[in-house]
Protein backbone atom coordinates (compact mmCIF):
# COMPACT_ATOMS: atom_id res chain seq x y z
CA UNK A 1 0.00 0.00 0.00
CA UNK A 2 1.32 3.44 -0.94
CA UNK A 3 0.64 6.11 1.66
CA UNK A 4 0.50 9.70 0.44
CA UNK A 5 1.07 12.55 2.88
CA UNK A 6 0.11 15.97 1.54
CA UNK A 7 2.09 18.71 3.25
CA UNK A 8 3.48 16.02 5.49
CA UNK A 9 5.31 17.58 8.40
CA UNK A 10 8.71 16.07 8.97
CA UNK A 11 9.40 17.19 12.51
CA UNK A 12 13.06 17.43 13.41
CA UNK A 13 13.35 16.91 17.15
CA UNK A 14 16.80 18.09 18.15
CA UNK A 15 17.35 16.10 21.33
CA UNK A 16 20.06 14.04 22.91
CA UNK A 17 19.65 10.74 21.10
CA UNK A 18 22.62 8.49 21.75
CA UNK A 19 22.77 6.85 18.39
CA UNK A 20 26.01 6.30 16.57
CA UNK A 21 29.63 6.51 17.56
CA UNK A 22 31.21 9.95 17.56
CA UNK A 23 32.64 10.75 14.15
CA UNK A 24 35.94 12.50 14.79
CA UNK A 25 36.17 14.66 11.67
CA UNK A 26 39.23 16.71 12.52
CA UNK A 27 41.66 14.08 13.78
CA UNK A 28 42.01 15.49 17.29
CA UNK A 29 41.21 11.97 18.51
CA UNK A 30 39.26 13.17 21.53
CA UNK A 31 37.80 10.11 23.20
CA UNK A 32 37.46 11.44 26.75
CA UNK A 33 34.39 13.16 28.19
CA UNK A 34 34.85 16.62 29.67
CA UNK A 35 31.93 15.80 31.98
CA UNK A 36 34.20 13.29 33.73
CA UNK A 37 36.66 16.10 34.52
CA UNK A 38 34.65 18.69 36.45
CA UNK A 39 34.66 20.28 39.90
CA UNK A 40 31.73 20.73 42.30
CA UNK A 41 30.58 23.81 40.35
CA UNK A 42 30.55 21.92 37.06
CA UNK A 43 33.59 23.73 35.64
CA UNK A 44 35.76 21.69 33.27
CA UNK A 45 39.04 20.76 34.95
CA UNK A 46 40.59 18.78 32.08
CA UNK A 47 44.07 20.05 31.24
CA UNK A 48 46.96 19.03 29.02
CA UNK A 49 48.41 16.22 31.12
CA UNK A 50 45.13 14.91 32.56
CA UNK A 51 45.39 11.89 30.28
CA UNK A 52 48.10 10.12 28.37
CA UNK A 53 45.58 9.35 25.63
CA UNK A 54 44.67 12.81 24.36
CA UNK A 55 45.01 16.54 25.03
CA UNK A 56 41.29 16.94 24.22
CA UNK A 57 37.98 15.99 25.77
CA UNK A 58 34.48 15.81 24.30
CA UNK A 59 31.79 18.31 25.26
CA UNK A 60 28.30 19.51 24.32
CA UNK A 61 28.14 22.69 22.18
CA UNK A 62 25.60 25.47 22.48
CA UNK A 63 24.47 24.84 18.91
CA UNK A 64 25.33 23.17 15.62
CA UNK A 65 24.28 24.42 12.18
CA UNK A 66 23.97 22.07 9.21
CA UNK A 67 22.81 22.54 5.64
CA UNK A 68 20.39 19.71 4.95
CA UNK A 69 19.88 18.34 1.41
CA UNK A 70 18.32 14.89 1.68
CA UNK A 71 16.86 12.42 4.17
CA UNK A 72 15.52 9.10 2.96
CA UNK A 73 14.20 5.84 4.36
CA UNK A 74 15.34 2.67 2.66
CA UNK A 75 14.15 -0.95 2.63
CA UNK A 76 17.69 -2.20 1.96
CA UNK A 77 21.18 -0.81 2.38
CA UNK A 78 21.78 1.97 -0.17
CA UNK A 79 25.07 2.92 -1.79
CA UNK A 80 26.67 6.20 -2.75
CA UNK A 81 25.54 5.60 -6.33
CA UNK A 82 21.88 4.82 -5.63
CA UNK A 83 20.83 6.36 -2.29
CA UNK A 84 18.56 8.93 -3.98
CA UNK A 85 16.67 6.26 -5.95
CA UNK A 86 16.89 3.33 -3.53
CA UNK A 87 15.54 5.38 -0.61
CA UNK A 88 12.15 7.07 -0.30
CA UNK A 89 12.72 10.76 0.30
CA UNK A 90 11.17 12.32 3.39
CA UNK A 91 13.06 15.56 2.75
CA UNK A 92 14.81 16.88 -0.36
CA UNK A 93 16.23 20.31 -1.09
CA UNK A 94 18.56 20.89 -4.02
CA UNK A 95 19.67 24.23 -2.62
CA UNK A 96 19.77 22.91 0.93
CA UNK A 97 18.10 24.25 4.06
CA UNK A 98 20.14 25.59 6.93
CA UNK A 99 19.06 24.32 10.34
CA UNK A 100 20.53 25.34 13.67
CA UNK A 101 20.31 22.55 16.24
CA UNK A 102 20.30 22.97 20.00
CA UNK A 103 19.47 20.53 22.77
CA UNK A 104 16.00 22.01 23.26
CA UNK A 105 14.71 23.25 19.90
CA UNK A 106 12.76 21.63 17.07
CA UNK A 107 11.87 22.71 13.54
CA UNK A 108 9.34 21.72 10.91
CA UNK A 109 10.17 21.01 7.28
CA UNK A 110 7.29 20.82 4.84
CA UNK A 111 7.38 18.24 2.06
CA UNK A 112 4.87 16.18 0.11
CA UNK A 113 5.92 12.65 0.98
CA UNK A 114 4.90 9.33 -0.52
CA UNK A 115 5.94 6.23 1.41
CA UNK A 116 5.07 2.62 0.79
CA UNK A 117 3.69 0.80 3.83
CA UNK A 118 6.27 -1.55 5.28
CA UNK A 119 9.52 -1.81 7.21
CA UNK A 120 12.47 0.43 6.49
CA UNK A 121 15.82 -0.97 7.58
CA UNK A 122 18.13 1.90 6.64
CA UNK A 123 18.24 5.67 6.38
CA UNK A 124 20.41 8.03 4.34
CA UNK A 125 21.15 11.67 5.08
CA UNK A 126 23.06 14.16 2.93
CA UNK A 127 24.34 17.43 4.38
CA UNK A 128 26.90 19.99 3.24
CA UNK A 129 30.36 19.35 4.60
CA UNK A 130 30.35 22.88 6.04
CA UNK A 131 29.26 22.51 9.67
CA UNK A 132 29.01 25.45 12.06
CA UNK A 133 28.95 25.34 15.85
CA UNK A 134 29.13 27.56 18.91
CA UNK A 135 30.61 26.74 22.33
CA UNK A 136 30.73 28.55 25.69
CA UNK A 137 32.25 26.75 28.68
CA UNK A 138 33.69 27.56 32.10
CA UNK A 139 37.05 26.04 33.05
CA UNK A 140 39.13 25.61 36.18
CA UNK A 141 41.91 26.62 36.31
CA UNK A 142 41.63 29.62 34.00
CA UNK A 143 42.67 29.22 30.35
CA UNK A 144 44.10 31.56 27.74
CA UNK A 145 42.68 31.99 24.25
CA UNK A 146 43.68 34.13 21.30
CA UNK A 147 44.30 37.27 23.37
CA UNK A 148 42.58 36.94 26.77
CA UNK A 149 42.73 34.85 29.93
CA UNK A 150 39.95 33.75 32.27
CA UNK A 151 37.72 30.89 33.38
CA UNK A 152 35.24 31.39 30.51
CA UNK A 153 36.24 30.32 27.00
CA UNK A 154 34.18 30.47 23.80
CA UNK A 155 34.15 30.27 20.03
CA UNK A 156 35.15 33.17 17.79
CA UNK A 157 34.16 33.38 14.14
CA UNK A 158 36.57 31.37 12.04
CA UNK A 159 37.37 28.29 9.98
CA UNK A 160 38.96 25.52 12.04
CA UNK A 161 41.15 24.16 9.25
CA UNK A 162 43.13 27.45 9.19
CA UNK A 163 44.17 27.16 12.86
CA UNK A 164 47.75 26.28 13.77
CA UNK A 165 47.70 25.15 17.40
CA UNK A 166 51.38 25.93 17.96
CA UNK A 167 51.78 28.79 20.43
CA UNK A 168 53.90 30.74 17.96
CA UNK A 169 50.87 30.81 15.63
CA UNK A 170 48.47 32.20 18.22
CA UNK A 171 47.26 34.83 15.75
CA UNK A 172 45.48 32.03 13.85
CA UNK A 173 43.52 30.85 16.90
CA UNK A 174 39.73 31.17 16.98
CA UNK A 175 38.97 30.56 20.66
CA UNK A 176 38.90 33.34 23.25
CA UNK A 177 38.90 33.36 27.05
CA UNK A 178 37.97 35.93 29.68
CA UNK A 179 36.84 36.55 33.24
CA UNK A 180 33.15 36.90 32.34
CA UNK A 181 30.88 34.82 30.12
CA UNK A 182 30.60 36.40 26.66
CA UNK A 183 27.47 38.31 25.65
CA UNK A 184 27.69 36.89 22.13
CA UNK A 185 29.37 33.89 20.56
CA UNK A 186 31.23 33.54 17.31
CA UNK A 187 30.78 30.50 15.09
CA UNK A 188 33.42 27.95 14.24
CA UNK A 189 33.03 26.50 10.76
CA UNK A 190 34.66 23.36 9.45
CA UNK A 191 34.99 22.46 5.77
CA UNK A 192 36.49 18.99 5.77
CA UNK A 193 37.95 17.33 2.68
CA UNK A 194 38.84 14.19 4.65
CA UNK A 195 37.98 12.84 8.10
CA UNK A 196 39.94 10.99 10.74
CA UNK A 197 39.07 7.34 10.23
CA UNK A 198 39.66 4.55 12.70
CA UNK A 199 38.17 2.15 10.12
CA UNK A 200 40.95 3.12 7.71
CA UNK A 201 43.68 2.54 10.27
CA UNK A 202 43.67 5.79 12.29
CA UNK A 203 44.44 8.14 9.46
CA UNK A 204 42.66 10.70 7.29
CA UNK A 205 40.39 9.16 4.68
CA UNK A 206 37.07 9.69 2.88
CA UNK A 207 34.94 7.49 5.14
CA UNK A 208 34.38 6.19 8.65
CA UNK A 209 32.28 3.33 10.01
CA UNK A 210 31.04 2.28 13.41
CA UNK A 211 28.74 0.02 15.37
CA UNK A 212 26.94 0.49 18.67
CA UNK A 213 24.36 -1.54 20.58
CA UNK A 214 21.55 0.11 18.61
CA UNK A 215 22.88 0.72 15.11
CA UNK A 216 25.68 0.55 12.57
CA UNK A 217 26.63 3.40 10.28
CA UNK A 218 28.99 4.68 7.61
CA UNK A 219 29.76 8.28 6.72
CA UNK A 220 31.38 9.33 3.42
CA UNK A 221 32.79 12.56 2.05
CA UNK A 222 31.40 13.29 -1.41
CA UNK A 223 32.31 15.72 -4.17
CA UNK A 224 29.86 18.20 -5.68
CA UNK A 225 28.67 15.57 -8.16
CA UNK A 226 27.90 13.23 -5.22
CA UNK A 227 30.70 10.78 -6.00
CA UNK A 228 33.30 9.78 -3.43
CA UNK A 229 36.00 12.36 -2.72
CA UNK A 230 39.30 10.70 -3.57
CA UNK A 231 42.83 11.05 -2.26
CA UNK A 232 45.69 9.11 -0.69
CA UNK A 233 44.69 7.72 2.72
CA UNK A 234 46.75 9.37 5.44
CA UNK A 235 47.60 12.43 3.32
CA UNK A 236 44.94 15.07 4.01
CA UNK A 237 46.30 17.47 1.37
CA UNK A 238 45.93 14.87 -1.39
CA UNK A 239 42.13 14.85 -1.14
CA UNK A 240 40.12 17.00 -3.51
CA UNK A 241 37.49 19.52 -2.53
CA UNK A 242 34.54 17.84 -0.84
CA UNK A 243 30.99 19.19 -0.80
CA UNK A 244 28.87 16.77 1.25
CA UNK A 245 28.74 14.29 4.08
CA UNK A 246 26.61 11.23 3.29
CA UNK A 247 25.56 9.20 6.30
CA UNK A 248 24.04 5.73 5.88
CA UNK A 249 22.59 4.08 8.96
CA UNK A 250 21.23 0.60 9.56
CA UNK A 251 18.44 0.38 12.15
CA UNK A 252 18.60 -2.55 14.53
CA UNK A 253 14.86 -2.06 14.87
CA UNK A 254 13.27 -1.22 11.53
CA UNK A 255 11.09 1.87 11.12
CA UNK A 256 7.55 0.68 10.45
CA UNK A 257 5.29 2.77 8.19
CA UNK A 258 1.56 2.03 8.43
CA UNK A 259 -1.62 3.88 7.40
CA UNK A 260 -1.71 5.25 10.95
CA UNK A 261 1.76 6.82 10.76
CA UNK A 262 1.32 10.55 11.35
CA UNK A 263 4.81 11.81 12.10
CA UNK A 264 8.47 11.07 11.53
CA UNK A 265 10.95 12.39 14.06
CA UNK A 266 14.62 12.77 13.17
CA UNK A 267 16.87 13.39 16.16
CA UNK A 268 20.42 14.72 16.06
CA UNK A 269 22.75 14.15 18.95
CA UNK A 270 24.81 17.02 20.38
CA UNK A 271 25.79 15.63 23.77
CA UNK A 272 29.54 14.97 24.05
CA UNK A 273 30.06 15.03 20.28
CA UNK A 274 32.33 18.09 20.02
CA UNK A 275 35.69 18.70 21.69
CA UNK A 276 38.08 21.17 23.23
CA UNK A 277 41.84 20.84 23.08
CA UNK A 278 44.05 22.30 25.80
CA UNK A 279 47.70 23.06 25.08
CA UNK A 280 50.27 23.61 27.85
CA UNK A 281 52.90 26.28 27.22
CA UNK A 282 55.24 27.69 29.88
CA UNK A 283 52.88 26.68 32.69
CA UNK A 284 49.73 28.17 31.09
CA UNK A 285 46.85 26.16 29.63
CA UNK A 286 45.78 27.48 26.21
CA UNK A 287 42.76 26.75 24.00
CA UNK A 288 43.43 27.36 20.28
CA UNK A 289 39.98 26.23 19.06
CA UNK A 290 37.06 23.95 19.75
CA UNK A 291 36.80 20.77 17.69
CA UNK A 292 34.16 19.48 15.32
CA UNK A 293 32.55 16.24 16.37
CA UNK A 294 30.01 14.82 13.94
CA UNK A 295 26.40 14.48 12.99
CA UNK A 296 24.39 11.65 14.49
CA UNK A 297 20.76 10.98 13.69
CA UNK A 298 17.84 8.73 14.53
CA UNK A 299 14.49 8.23 12.81
CA UNK A 300 11.31 7.37 14.73
CA UNK A 301 7.81 6.87 13.33
CA UNK A 302 4.77 7.68 15.46
CA UNK A 303 1.00 7.57 15.04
Amino acid sequence: MVIKYWNFITNFIFTLFILIGVINFNGAQAQLLCSNYTNADGDITFIDGSSGISTACNLTPESMTINLHFIGLCTAEPTIANFRTACSSIFTSNAGESKTITTTTSANLMNDVTLTEGSYTHAAILIKNNIGYTVKKKFSPARSGKTGTGEWCWTLDGETTTVNSNFAQRSTWIAECGVEAPATLGTHTSNQNAIWSEASGNRFDNYETGTTASTSWTVYLLKADETINTGTPGNYGSFGTASYFLGIQKFNTAVSITPKTANLDVGFRLEDTFSVETKLNAGTQYIPRFGLGGFEFKVLASE
